[in-house]
C-alpha cells in the first residue's frame, strides 16, 4: 500500500496539509483499491490530535479487515499465536475478550488489536511487525503473499 500512497502522493498532500477531508478520502480510495486486491478492508486512520506526517501514512494506523465476522482464529493454536506475539517483544499482551478471541499487544512504541477477522496497527509497520503480519496473514487468515 505505501507504494501506491506514494505514487499518487500529488493527489492529497495539499488537501492532507489544509486539514481537508477530500485528503483523508482519497488516501481511503487508495487504501480500498489495494484491498480489493487482496479480497479485504484496509483503512488508513487518522487518530484525532496526532500530528499527520506525510511520510508515514500507509505505515501506521492502519486496520485490515479479512474476516468481518470471525470469532475464533481458524488454521492456528493459540500456542502458535502466542509465539508469534512474542516475536514482537511486547510490553503487555491482554484478550480482548467479548466473547471473542483476539489481543491487544501493548509495543513500546504503539498498540497491535489482532483479532480473528483483522488487525489493528496503531503503530509503525516496522520489519518486526511486517514479519508478524506475513505470518498471520498466511497462518491464521490464510492469505498467500503476492508474487
Amino acid at each position: 500500500m505505501g507504494q501506491s500512497l506514494a505514487e499518487q502522493r500529488g493527489e492529497y498532500e495539499n488537501s492532507l496539509r489544509e486539514g481537508k477531508l477530500s485528503g483523508y478520502a482519497k488516501i481511503n480510495r487508495i487504501a480500498t483499491g489495494v484491498g480489493e486486491k487482496w479480497g479485504v478492508v484496509i483503512q488508513v486512520n487518522f487518530p484525532p490530535g496526532k500530528r499527520i506526517e506525510l511520510e508515514k501514512i500507509g505505515r501506521q494506523d492502519v486496520s485490515i479487515l479479512v474476516y468481518k465476522d470471525r470469532r475464533n482464529f481458524e488454521g492456528v493454536s493459540s500456542e502458535e499465536l502466542a509465539e508469534a506475539i512474542r516475536l514482537l517483544d511486547p510490553v503487555s499482551t491482554e484478550s480482548v475478550g467479548f466473547g471473542h478471541e483476539g489481543y491487544k499487544i501493548k509495543l513500546a512504541d504503539g498498540r497491535i488489536d489482532c483479532l480473528p477477522g483483522g488487525i489493528h496497527l496503531w503503530c509503525e509497520i516496522t520489519p518486526k511487525v511486517s514479519r508478524f503480519l506475513d505470518w498471520l496473514f498466511t497462518n491464521a487468515y490464510g492469505l498467500k503473499p503476492q508474487t
